[in-house]
């Protein structure tokens, strides 16, 4: 008969034989073995020199957009010296005071169809542009807006996307 590995209880010498372990080893009576439970096996201690370091940041940049938004682009250096982008949405939420962000990454292998997208992008915006319309109704919502919110500090309009 070929040997069986058993994952339980080791290699056994054939499928007939029975494991039985000696009285007071987790040998509930019927020659089975009982079923012992493990003890937790507790994470490591939370310390500085288990923790990754933080990713250096090579290059940041943000802008407040006229609403509750604010959008930020960090070039990063991982531990392996490769680099990725993270683009970031902060919007706060007007009831808790919370802020609220959504990230992106990018990483170094997927820059130049990123980039190339993002390019393809901004030439539809540019030639097809919001119409007069529609960024009248939004200028003055954000206007009326910020009147409401902050009448001592009124935010200057956006300058138009360059044609």
């Amino acid at each position: 008969m070929p040997q069986v590995l058993d994952r339980r209880r080791g290699l056994a010498g054939n499928r007939d034989q029975k494991s039985v372990s000696p009285p007071g080893k987790g040998n509930n009576g019927n020659g089975n073995r009982a079923f012992v439970p493990r003890k937790p096996v507790n994470p490591p201690a939370r310390n500085a020199k288990l923790q990754k370091p933080e990713p250096e940041i090579l290059f940041q940049k943000y802008f407040k957009s006229v609403g509750p938004r604010t959008y930020a682009a960090q070039l990063k250096r991982a531990g392996n010296g490769n680099h990725f982008l993270v683009l970031t949405e902060g919007k706060r939420d007007e009831k808790t005071a919370e802020v609220r962000k959504t990230k992106v990454f990018v990483f170094s292998e997927d820059f130049v169809a990123f980039f190339r997208m993002l390019h393809e992008t901004a030439q539809f915006i540019r030639a097809n542009p919001v119409p007069d319309e529609v960024r009248g109704k939004r200028e003055r919502f954000w206007a009326k807006h910020q009147s409401e919110d902050k009448p001592e500090s009124p935010r200057p309009a956006r300058p138009a996307l360059k044609r």
